[in-house]
């Protein structure tokens, strides 16, 4: 105790290492040096990245695309090509709450800082940490503009960077850009007019027509928080692919908006309530579905990104005339659809994109080719291609209808039938064939019109295709072999490989597409061979310093033979018939072109539900069709394709008139010609006649019977006209009948001249002139009235007797 009381009580107590005088002071000078090793360390890291910071050009900085020009085959512009949809405005038509509503989403320090703002950074990490996932970026506005003008992330992936030496390059550049332009609303202009809003729409007013139908600076507070809160992830967070998540991230924005004063927090408390109402009226650039397989086959030329750059002059082979045509009589086409009394399917007018819900009007599509090279002249694809951008040529394949008979009668006549077959016109059970329901009588749709009147009995395989019969075509096609059909339709390259070999294979029930279908009916426009079996668009592109960077290679084609030229010919000639007196009667007086060296085929399903018109001239090939892209859907009953595919199709063959019209198909030197009667079906005589209605006084008059056949070479052997010559009936077999055959009293009809008989001699009454000859047929032999003179003036001949015959004895 004592010692403890001997302790001075002045000892110093050991000082805390903190309070030491050398503690700061070491402090310090480590701080200073690990300050400047760890600047100069950074400043050794970074030079690079700083450096390649300043080779970019500032006065690039607005470049935005460049749209490509496309041109037609005479030179004419038809449209441009924009990869990104988008329209530039000045920064003072943006009203100033979306400019709250940017700041307050994407960088609420932008008015102050410099480019970076290391602030924000930390900010966004602390805030990120509490709220356990990315709520906030740590890229100012300036730095997202630098990223995207100048295709940073492309670059480093260029280089096989680090996604941080990206962000060093990114910062470095954006305190350029600070630097060089000084003023924040020019920053702000190029960045809106630049970045991405999702759902195609590029900048500002592209995202605000495309979203609300509006332009910017009629926006509200919670639209423009809408659109701030796709910047993040334009895809996924767009109001019109992901409304949910849109929700959630402009909410978002509205309450950062409420923390920034821009809007008080009930007013963001009312909004985060409120439905967001979308009116989407997208800048229309022109887009369509020619154009995408023209960027398409340019695509496929010169690499996926070929376009990116823009500036190109793309020269195709398109005909805008024929384009254009092809175009308007279709919309003729819809609309005069739409207006038959009591149309029940959707109608163009009364869709609205905005209610969600996919486009079901009425569709349609058209293509013309040079059958020659290949080379397309027409594309529509489909009817509105913002509304629907599934190109039905591309795409789609729908069932061919009665357009499908011309191959048909292909197969048959490859199997030695003729277009003088004969074939039952009978009702014929729908169970039979498998289409048209499970009873009944099918129907004979192929006709084009409502009331086809009854069968017409025994009829050519002619008059069956003419008039587009279907119960008779069916009866064909099995004389011909339904196996055989489907390989002749194999070999016009219409896929039949997996068809059902039931009778309806023969009136078009299989789908085919309408590049397979035009190219197969060019068959009968080039004497046996198809169009090439790949279509083009492009002849040519040019960069922007008017330098080929493309051209099309001219190469021998490569084409179908499905059937040969007399067979080919033979087909043309019954679709000629057709156009004159069949189910395509009328064509000719559409067309401009007279005579008119082409042909055509009408195409309706029998439920209505597709219309198609296939034809040809001796340079193109062209198909429409119009329909449902849903199955199954009539246009409306009695929808033929005469009314709604035909006229589209004619107009188009007008517009090409000037410079692909004119060709004639020739005709083989396989191919025979005979006469027949039309009555019998035999071989004409020069008496074959029959009586018709004339259509202008309503009474009956005659005409000849006779026609020209057409056969293959070796087949044309066939008996005379039973019914006009005088002679028993001739089995269909018989090969032929001699003219010692014929009755000697001809059959000729005579007409008087007055209404009652005159002159003096009635049995030499005028004989009638028949029509289309130029003189009176001539007589195969003498009538015995010939050798009298029976006049009623003249006396009796007198003849003295005979005198007696004497018989002399031998």
């Amino acid at each position: 105790m004592a010692n403890k009381e001997n302790v001075p009580r002045n000892k110093v107590r050991k000082r805390r290492f903190y309070k030491r005088k050398g503690f700061w002071f070491g402090l310090f000078l480590f701080t200073l040096i690990s300050g400047v090793i760890g600047y100069l360390g950074a400043e050794y890291y970074t030079r690079p990245y700083r450096e390649r910071a300043e080779t970019y050009d500032m006065a690039r900085i607005n470049d935005l695309e460049i749209p490509s020009v496309i041109f037609d085959r005479h030179g004419k512009e038809i449209g441009r090509i924009f990869v990104q949809n988008r329209s530039v405005i000045p920064i003072a038509e943006v009203p100033q709450i979306f400019i709250e509503a940017l700041k307050a989403g994407e960088d609420q320090r932008f008015m102050v800082h410099t480019g970076v703002d290391f602030i924000g950074v930390a900010r966004a990490v602390w805030l990120n940490a509490q709220a356990g996932e990315t709520t906030q970026g740590a890229s100012t506005i300036t730095q997202q503009l630098a990223r995207n003008a100048y295709d940073l992330e492309a670059e480093r992936k260029v280089r096989g960077e680090s996604g941080m030496e990206r962000k060093i390059v990114e910062a470095f550049l954006a305190r350029r850009i600070e630097k060089h332009f000084r003023s924040k609303p020019q920053i702000l202009e190029f960045y809106l007019n630049r970045i991405y809003f999702g759902s195609g729409y590029y900048g500002i007013r592209s995202a605000s027509l495309g979203y609300f139908g509006k332009e910017p600076k009629d926006l509200t507070a919670l639209e423009s928080a809408a659109i701030v809160g796709c910047i993040k992830n334009p895809t996924g967070l767009s109001p019109l692919n992901n409304p949910e998540g849109n929700r959630k991230s402009r909410n978002l924005v509205l309450g950062r908006m409420a923390e920034a004063k821009a809007i008080t927090s009930r007013e963001a408390s009312t909004l985060s309530g409120e439905i967001l109402k979308l009116n989407p009226k997208p800048l229309q650039r022109g887009t369509t579905h020619l154009y995408e397989r023209i960027a398409d086959e340019i695509r496929l030329a010169l690499g996926p990104e070929a376009l990116a750059a823009g500036g190109f002059r793309i020269h195709t082979s398109i005909d805008a005339g024929v384009q254009a045509a092809m175009e308007k009589s279709l919309r003729q086409s819809f609309e005069r659809a739409e207006a038959v009394p009591g149309y029940a399917n959707q109608k163009r007018a009364d869709y609205k994109k905005s209610s969600g819900q996919p486009a079901e009007y009425l569709q349609g599509a058209g293509l013309m080719v040079d059958h020659g090279t290949g080379e397309v002249l027409a594309h529509v694809g489909g009817r509105d291609y913002s509304d629907v951008p599934y190109d039905m040529i591309e795409l789609g394949r729908r069932p061919l209808g009665t357009a499908f008979l011309p191959f048909t009668y292909a197969a048959g006549l490859k199997q030695g039938l003729t277009p003088a077959t004969a074939v039952d016109d009978e009702w014929m059970d729908t169970r039979f064939v498998g289409i048209g329901g499970s009873e009944g009588v099918l129907a004979e749709w192929g006709m084009e019109v409502l009331k086809p009147g009854q069968p017409e009995g025994r009829i050519s395989a002619r008059r069956a295709l003419e008039s587009s019969k279907i119960g008779a075509s069916i009866r064909f096609a099995q004389q011909a072999g339904l196996q055989h059909v489907a390989d002749a339709a194999e070999a016009f390259g219409l896929p039949m490989k997996n068809a059902e070999l039931l009778p309806r294979i023969a009136v078009g029930w299989e789908p085919a597409s309408m590049k397979d279908a035009v190219r197969a009916i060019s068959t009968f426009g080039r004497n046996g061979t198809t169009a090439p079996r790949t279509f083009t668009y492009v002849d040519r592109v040019e960069n922007a310093e008017g330098s080929n960077v493309y051209r099309r290679k001219i190469e021998v084609p490569v084409r179908l033979e499905p059937v040969d030229e007399a067979t080919s010919y033979m087909v043309h000639s019954m679709l000629r018939g057709s156009m004159e007196r069949g189910s395509a009667a009328g064509l000719g007086e559409m067309l401009v072109e007279k005579p008119f060296g082409g042909a055509g085929k009408t195409g309706t399903t029998n439920d209505f539900s597709d219309n198609w018109f296939l034809g040809y001239n001796g340079r193109v090939a062209c198909g429409v069709w119009l329909g449902f892209l849903q199955p199954g859907k009539s246009i409306y009953q009695g929808a033929f394709s005469k009314d709604l595919a035909m006229p589209v199709w004619a107009e188009a063959m007008n517009a090409c008139a000037k410079d692909f019209g004119g060709k004639v198909i020739p005709q083989p030197e396989s191919i025979a010609e005979v006469k027949l009667c039309r009555v019998s079906g035999q071989r004409a005589t020069p008496y074959c006649y029959e009586t018709v209605v004339d259509p202008a006084t309503g009474r009956p008059r005659t005409r000849s019977a006779e026609f020209t056949e057409f056969f293959r070479k070796g087949s044309q052997a066939m008996p005379f006209c039973p019914i006009h010559s005088g002679a028993d009936h001739v089995e269909g077999d018989a090969v032929s009948v001699g003219l010692s055959q014929m009755a000697v009293i001809d059959s000729t009809p005579v007409r008087s001249k007055e209404p009652v008989l005159i002159g003096e001699d009635p049995y030499f009454t005028e004989q009638v002139m028949l029509d289309g000859m130029e003189r009176q047929p001539t007589r195969s032999s003498t009538n015995v009235l010939d050798s009298f003179d029976l006049g009623d003036g003249e006396k009796p001949l007198q003849l003295p007797w005979p005198k007696r015959l004497k018989i002399q004895p031998e």
